[in-house]
């Protein structure tokens, strides 16, 4: 073997070394990245950041329909962490929020409303409470099977209770109450010709 040769065996070993120390040294970054409880603010960041790339997804034409379930139950898995890490912290109530939001849209209705509630009682001044119970009663009214009539009537009653509902919001809700025997669809077809009717 040439002193060349020699040379170049002994750099590309030296060059291998190097390589696996700091693998090695990276691997054990991690770990302790794993195992140190995130702050406050490290939660935030790693939510937002998830929150960020769906967003960049969505804005994407051939991107917006593939958004895998996985990448969805990530940002889910971080808004509990959140939570379960603050329960009492306001920024929480926002979590379960979301955490609501998105079981809803990847059709985990047991689990939506799960959230839904939990936020209803810890949070009771939640500043989007009225979406919160009128996504809660809609659910139970038109998504889940069978159609659970009280918890429709529970929600919407909730509802009505909110101070900055809208008059029309509040007439609509009343006579969906009047009509729990229609379901859904029965009663847009019943509204559809009482204003018909209206127009004669």
């Amino acid at each position: 073997m040439t002193i060349l040769n020699r040379h170049f065996v002994f750099l590309s070993f030296f060059m291998l070394l190097s390589l696996v120390s700091c693998n090695n040294q990276d691997a054990k970054d991690n770990e302790i990245s794993a195992e140190k409880p995130l702050t406050k603010g490290e939660l935030i960041q790693s939510i937002k950041y998830m929150e960020d790339s769906i967003i960049a997804l969505q804005k994407n034409p051939k991107t917006a329909s593939k958004i895998p379930s996985l990448t969805q139950l990530e940002l889910i898995n971080r808004l509990k962490r959140y939570y379960t890490n603050f329960p009492n912290d306001a920024y929480s109530a926002d979590c379960l929020f979301k955490i609501h939001i998105k079981y809803s849209d990847l059709k985990a209705q047991k689990e939506a409303m799960a959230y839904g509630d939990t936020l209803i009682s810890k949070f009771p001044n939640f500043k989007n409470r009225d979406f919160l119970l009128e996504s809660m009663a809609s659910s139970y009214d038109v998504v889940i099977e069978p159609r659970d009539t009280a918890k429709v009537r529970k929600y919407y009653n909730m509802l009505l209770k909110e101070k900055n509902l809208t008059l029309e919001k509040r007439q609509d809700i009343m006579v969906r109450l009047k009509h729990m025997e229609l379901n859904f669809f029965e009663f847009i077809d019943f509204q559809s010709k009482q204003t018909t009717k209206r127009k004669k």
